[in-house]
């Protein structure tokens, strides 16, 4: 058993496809399946169940792909580490977003970047949970998002600098918006908002529901880019998630804070709180307190 048979093994269950695996990992589709069958044989055990083509993990199968993640991750933190004791960090930082957490890294990237020339991001739009998997099973370095309290007790957590909820407006709404607007006021504007269903939804749902007003927006979008462009085209004004930077950049928009209860959940940065931990995501989280909580 070597690295490379992990690799390809851990390739396969990432692309659910035998050419596929072997073009990610730069290996013919023959060397690859030869590879994997040679492991299937030392171990003495069916990893992959094959017909015409790839049709799933055997259950040993499932089970050796956990180890093999481990060990994957243990080997590459440890050449990280070695990089990082010649005061260098290289590779890429792989990061998972909740869209609408708004959260602007790019402070921290580019601090980041300028300290070590050699690393490289990748940032992926997922949902909480699909982040949660993914630093479990070391496919994620970093993820941001809105997250339980009891979640966050699990995890190395850096809480986003500001919290709560603004509505963002273009000029056609700015006579129309109360310096402190309430949910009545609101419920009387065209409301641009996440799509029923997502957490954040869910939360303002709720508010609304409470004072018995039902929600009937003019546009409901899981993409935070068509939710700016109807802000800035004045189609309508969109509650978003405090602290954003997208919306207050943008010309002719301005950003009023609502006072409503506090969200169950908590904006924050996470980052694995044990052994398996990487040396880039140890990297990034020094970074990003410099940038969000500076010391004085």
């Amino acid at each position: 058993m070597d690295i490379k048979q992990l690799h390809y093994l851990c390739a396969l269950a990432q692309e659910r496809h035998f050419g596929r695996a072997a073009q990610a990992c730069h290996v013919t589709q023959p060397t690859l399946s030869m590879r994997l069958k040679q492991l299937e044989t030392e171990l003495g055990v069916l990893l992959i169940r094959r017909g015409k083509q790839f049709e799933g993990f055997t259950p040993e199968g499932e089970r050796v792909l956990v180890q093999a993640r481990v060990l994957l991750s243990h080997y590459d933190n440890l050449k990280l580490e070695v990089e990082a004791m010649k005061g260098s960090l290289t590779g890429t930082v792989r990061i998972g977003l909740v869209p609408l957490s708004c959260m602007d890294l790019s402070p921290i990237l580019v601090r980041l970047q300028q300290r070590y020339p050699h690393l490289s991001f990748e940032i992926n739009d997922m949902t909480a949970d699909e982040i949660l998997q993914g630093l479990a099973n070391n496919s994620l370095d970093i993820g941001g998002g809105f997250f339980e309290t009891e979640v966050l007790a699990r995890l190395n957590s850096l809480a986003l600098p500001e919290q709560g909820v603004v509505v963002a407006f273009g000029p056609g709404w700015r006579e129309r918006i109360p310096a402190a607007p309430t949910l009545a006021d609101l419920a009387e504007l065209p409301l641009c908002l996440p799509k029923a269903g997502m957490y954040f939804r869910r939360y303002l749902d709720t508010l609304f529901a409470q004072q018995n007003i039902q929600l009937q927006p003019v546009l409901s979008s899981n993409s935070v880019y068509r939710l700016m462009r109807a802000v800035h085209s004045s189609l309508g004004c969109a509650l978003i998630p405090a602290g954003s930077v997208l919306f207050a950049e943008l010309p002719g928009v301005e950003i009023r804070p609502l006072a409503l209860p506090a969200m169950a959940r908590l904006g924050a940065l996470v980052m694995r709180n044990d052994a398996h931990a990487s040396v880039l995501a140890k990297g990034f989280f020094d970074v990003a307190k410099e940038c969000w909580h500076p010391t004085p």
